[in-house]
């Protein structure tokens, strides 16, 4: 027989199902929480937050007993995270992102330019774009303050939507009444391989796509935009291997692995240094616009305006001394 109440036994799935619905933890504590889960050390967590550890310790154990179960495995190492301390974590930051975003939408209405702005970019072209931006908006609009979150289009689509970031990079903005895009540069697809292996000026895309390739694999953006034109002209790819990280993929190409296929952008730095070497997609040729997008709601903001021009000012000069195609 039972009264109803809750006996000191239950944990795990049967105490988180009787946390009230309208759990508030302090700032403070997921703020701590993040910095034990980044250190992975309490000791290191403390100093850098320069409090006693002790002081954190309690609040670490205070949050989980409010959640009813564990966060972190103390261990002989350290403070392992566990899989419930990692959905924690992916929802705290993005908490702090979006207070950084109300922020920046509270002080944006001023005259002067001012606030943060999250931009978001894929690791190219943002290797070309982020430096000379930063550098820009510090000297030209010092109350302005950039945020930089690198991600593949279809991760920056999901952030953009969720408002963790403001401004975003991106091939094939996502089209609808909640955001706006306008075009950056309409890039064409190339072949790339190791400096030496392509004899060709051009080619057509039967020919690339019959070469030994190495592709990440779907659902990314630039896969699924081959796959497409594949299909139109009723060919496959002749994938050897897949690597879904840009630097993982240029890297196993330049040690004659195979070949890839990706924009002049995507290359502009090894194809400088002399690591690797690309030519043109013919027949048809492919093309892949990359749009600067923003939400509907944040672009009336001074400081989107300031940084999106900005944006389209530093890719139209790299595009006009002909150092990206």
């Amino acid at each position: 027989m039972t009264d109803g109440s809750t006996t000191p036994e239950q944990t795990g799935a049967d105490a988180t199902h009787s946390l009230p619905s309208d759990w508030q933890p302090e700032l403070r504590t997921l703020r701590y929480f993040l910095c034990v889960a980044e250190e992975k050390n309490m000791t290191r967590a403390s100093e850098r937050l320069r409090i006693a550890q002790p002081a954190l310790s309690r609040q670490i154990a205070r949050l989980e007993a409010d959640l009813g179960l564990k966060v972190f495995n103390r261990t002989a190492r350290g403070m392992d995270i566990t899989e419930a301390g990692e959905i924690l974590q992916r929802r705290a930051y993005a908490i702090m992102a979006q207070l950084a975003q109300a922020h920046h939408d509270v002080t944006a209405h001023v005259d002067v330019p001012r606030g943060v702005v999250v931009v978001g970019m894929p690791p190219t072209p943002g290797e070309f774009i982020v430096p000379p931006l930063l550098e820009r908006i510090k000297s030209d609009y010092p109350e302005i303050e950039l945020r930089f979150v690198e991600g593949f289009s279809r991760e920056l689509e999901t952030k953009l939507q969720r408002g963790e970031i403001g401004v975003a990079v991106m091939h094939e903005a996502p089209v609808g009444e909640d955001i706006v895009s306008s075009p950056l540069l309409v890039e064409h697809l190339y072949v790339v391989g190791p400096c030496g292996a392509l004899n060709k000026a051009s080619y057509p895309l039967s020919e690339a796509l019959s070469l030994p390739l190495i592709m990440p694999s779907r659902p990314n953006f630039l896969r699924i935009l081959v796959d497409k034109h594949a299909d139109m002209i009723n060919a496959d790819l002749n994938i050897v291997q897949r690597a879904d990280g840009v630097w993982h993929l240029k890297a196993l190409v330049r040690h004659g692995h195979g070949f890839t296929i990706l924009t002049y952008g995507g290359v502009l730095s090894e194809i400088q240094n002399g690591s690797l070497e690309a030519r043109p997609i013919t027949d048809p040729q492919i093309e892949w616009t990359l749009c600067i997008a923003t939400k509907s709601d944040q672009r009336s903001k001074k400081a989107v305006q300031v940084v999106e021009a900005v944006t389209k000012e530093i890719v139209d000069n790299l595009v006009s001394r002909g150092v990206w195609r």
